[in-house]
């Protein structure tokens, strides 16, 4: 290969690399970025059921995000985010329910808020239980209402499902002597 040759090999390394770098430096910037729309379409969102749908997009945003600050072990970021999660999450269901609609004859937002709130809870879990001791503390109670709010939507749209009204059981009777 001739001089020429190799500097122009070198010149487009040299540029390749500057475009790589900047795309580098440019993702967290894009994640915010991304995040932050997410949170606004989230909240700025005035009908109930396409709030509730959206919830997913949202919900999967902070998610990423807070495994992201616990991989770089920036544990204090996670509490806000996770809060954020169970209010947004709270919101969207007091939404619907606001409506006053039925949830088992009109299930749409009811259904799919249900459905991401059960494929999110082993993930909640998860970053709770990566957490510090110190931390976990503090999330037990919106870790609880997450899934408390999931077993009410359950309810919700299924309530004449055999099994949702147990009768408790009957006192343990002894057994008789022979």
């Amino acid at each position: 290969m001739s001089g020429s040759g190799i500097r122009a090999l070198r010149a487009a390394l040299k540029v390749s690399a500057a475009f790589l770098a900047a795309a580098l430096l440019a993702a967290p910037l894009r994640a915010e970025e991304h995040l932050e729309a997410l949170r606004t379409e989230f909240h700025n969102q005035n009908d109930p059921v396409k709030r509730a749908k959206f919830f997913s997009k949202l919900g999967a945003g902070l998610i990423a995000e807070m495994r992201k600050l616990e991989s770089a072990h920036q544990f204090d970021g996670v509490t806000p985010l996770f809060l954020e999660f169970h209010d947004s999450a709270t919101q969207a269901y007091d939404g619907l329910a606001a409506t006053g609609r039925d949830a088992e004859k009109h299930s749409g937002g009811y259904r799919e808020l249900e459905m991401y709130l059960c494929q999110a809870l082993h993930p909640l879990n998860d970053l709770i239980f990566e957490l510090p001791l110190a931390d976990r503390e503090a999330l037990r109670g919106p870790q609880k209402d997450i899934e408390d709010l999931d077993e009410k939507l359950v309810r919700a749209l299924f309530p004449h499902e055999p099994g949702s009204h147990k009768t408790p059981p009957s006192a343990a009777q002894p057994h008789p002597v022979l």
